[in-house]
């Protein structure tokens, strides 16, 4: 059997407007890019201002979400940080994290397929967002640890992870 990407009943529409006012209503600062298909972003979480990046994509048709972590991955840590990604992204109820070894750089991203349909819905941009930057909280103590305390991914996600019950 063939899945038929046939993008002619395809209709255009401007999707980042619908994502401008989801950021507006959650507070974010965001700005579009001359070619006007990229939305830059910048949102504060528990560990600093974060940038954010919404683009639309055209072949396939899909909206593009990720977020840049503010950590600077070493080069010698560079197979702990990839057996953290994995060991996140087991966590994640939507969203990956990727390791972009080349340029140094950790992202959470998702993407929301957009063929035949003219835009998402809000619910699933809010939901994007909000993953995004739980996940982001959750986890970049982990990155953390093991880049700059040496620990093992294991032994950061436990760190990370750790909530106490009740209270003192």
């Amino acid at each position: 059997m063939s899945l038929s990407l046939d993008r002619s009943q395809t209709v255009e529409s401007d999707a980042l407007e619908l994502v401008e006012s989801c950021l507006t209503e959650a507070g974010w600062d965001f700005q579009r890019d001359e070619e006007d298909d990229t939305l830059q972003c910048i949102t504060a979480s528990k560990w600093g201002d974060m940038g954010g990046m919404f683009a639309n994509r055209h072949e396939p048709p899909a909206l593009h979400f990720s977020i840049t972590l503010d950590v600077k991955p070493t080069e010698s840590r560079r197979a702990a940080i990839a057996e953290l990604v994995m060991m996140a992204n087991e966590r994640l109820w939507l969203g990956h994290f990727d390791y972009w070894a080349d340029e140094g750089v950790i992202i959470f991203r998702h993407a929301l397929p957009m063929l035949d349909r003219v835009e998402p819905d809000v619910g699933e941009i809010r939901a994007v967002i909000a993953a995004g930057l739980d996940a982001v909280n959750m986890f970049v103590p982990a990155f953390n640890f093991v880049i700059w305390a040496g620990k093992t991914p294991r032994e950061a996600l436990e760190a990370a992870l750790f909530e106490t019950a009740g209270e003192a």
